[in-house]
């Protein structure tokens, strides 16, 4: 069980160029990923991003890569008419908006297409893209890592939360037949209330089948089994070497579900806050189970 959070990074350094990666995920329903990818390097994105995608099952993944050429003072170079015609251009509006403000060189630099790159100095895709998929890889391994152990700590989230549940329906299991029985008692005596007299001109077998009917629906020894079903299904996923959160976060629903089912229709105030608290407890579980792969 692997947690959504995590960080990682690496660095690789050749004769030519260093590259570093740094890659950071929080919780999202499905696999959501972002990049921050060097303009010289740009061309790296759709391979890193497919490397992502078969290690990751979900999350919201966003991961940065920088590269340095070791011959950096070559690379750049001012692109001299670019920024001439911007100079001209601001000068001009200046004059036609009776504006006199200074012109700052480092401001013009910083507009799109004032420094330019040598293509002949930036190796080329073959040179790297085996370094960035091997530095992505280690990168992804860091933050695996990282996730893995924040994963242990949530399974021992979920089991004590698992281990409460099992406890409060243990309770429910226990009070529910004797709350039944004195439900059916209570209609009875209010049915016999209600008829007084009429009852000698009715038949007692009908009213009886009739109090049976209505105690039958408050009956939950059919909610209670699923309930199990769910909680066993439930602690059974912390064993997979898969990707578990989908399947946790079904069960979750499923098991919110039948406790609104035995909520409605629970015999009796004891087993009613024994679902309550199961209803809290199944609450918890969804908010942990958030936070899984």
């Amino acid at each position: 069980m692997r947690s959504m959070t995590g960080y990682g990074d690496a660095v690789s350094e050749t004769p030519d160029f260093v590259l570093s990666i740094d890659i950071k995920a929080v919780n999202n329903r499905f696999l959501k990923i972002n990049s921050k990818i060097s303009d010289e390097v740009n061309f790296l994105q759709i391979e890193l991003e497919e490397v992502v995608r078969k290690r990751l099952a979900r999350g919201s993944i966003f991961f940065t890569i920088r590269f340095q050429p070791n011959r950096c003072s070559d690379l750049y170079q001012v692109n001299e008419d670019v920024v001439k015609k911007y100079v001209e251009t601001i000068k001009r509006l200046g004059k036609e908006l009776d504006s006199a403000e200074d012109i700052r060189l480092q401001d013009i630099l910083a507009l799109p297409g004032a420094i330019k790159v040598d293509d002949n100095i930036v190796p080329g895709r073959g040179k790297v893209l085996p370094i960035a998929l091997e530095t992505m890889e280690k990168a992804l391994a860091s933050m695996v890592e990282m996730r893995e152990r924040e994963g242990r700590n949530l399974h021992v989230e979920l089991q004590s939360r698992c281990e409460n549940l099992d406890q409060l329906m243990g309770k429910v299991k226990e009070a529910a037949p004797k709350a039944l029985e004195e439900h059916f008692r209570k209609l009875e005596e209010r049915i016999e209330a209600l008829l007084g007299e009429q009852k000698a001109g009715m038949d007692e077998n009908d009213i009886l089948k009739e109090a049976a009917l209505l105690a039958e629906r408050s009956d939950i020894s059919e909610e209670i089994a699923r309930m199990d079903s769910h909680l066993e299904q439930f602690v059974g996923q912390f064993a997979s070497s898969e990707p578990v959160g989908r399947k946790l976060e079904f069960i979750c629903q499923e098991m919110f579900r039948e406790s609104n089912t035995m909520g409605s229709k629970a015999p009796g105030n004891e087993v009613g806050r024994f679902v309550v608290e199961i209803k809290a407890e199944v609450d918890r579980l969804k908010e942990q189970v958030l936070n899984v792969e």
